[in-house]
């Protein structure tokens, strides 16, 4: 059961990531690299944007990594860096949602992963 769980986690974050990558990039980056406003008036700017951003989707790929590793060999696996993954992803969650105000697409998907993570460490 705990092995599911960490299957599960670690196949939303990777959806997540995807989404965030191409659906970010289409509603907000390539809008945002468009304009000329402020800071974007500046080619760097907008590079280091696109960068930041799916670098963003990259550094997530750690954390599937974490997960899929640990759904694998649940019994050995690092306990305290399930904890610090599942609660990272939790409060990321709590914090979109309550920031956004439960607009952003995301709160719900990095919630249910911190949720399913730490369960399976219950």
């Amino acid at each position: 059961m705990n092995e599911i769980l960490l299957f599960l986690a670690a196949c939303l974050a990777v959806a997540t990531l995807l989404i965030h990558s191409i659906v970010g990039e289409n509603r907000l980056i390539t809008p945002l690299v468009k304009s000329n406003d402020g800071v974007m008036q500046a080619d760097l700017a907008k590079q280091v944007i696109r960068f930041a951003w799916h670098f963003t989707s990259l550094l997530g790929l750690i954390a599937v990594y974490i997960l899929f590793d640990a759904a694998q060999r649940f019994e050995t696996a690092d306990k305290m860096l399930l904890a610090i993954t599942g609660g990272v992803f939790l409060l990321s969650g709590v914090y979109d949602a309550v920031v956004t105000k439960g607009r952003h697409i995301g709160w719900p998907f990095l919630f249910a992963i911190g949720i399913l993570t730490i369960i399976a460490i219950i």
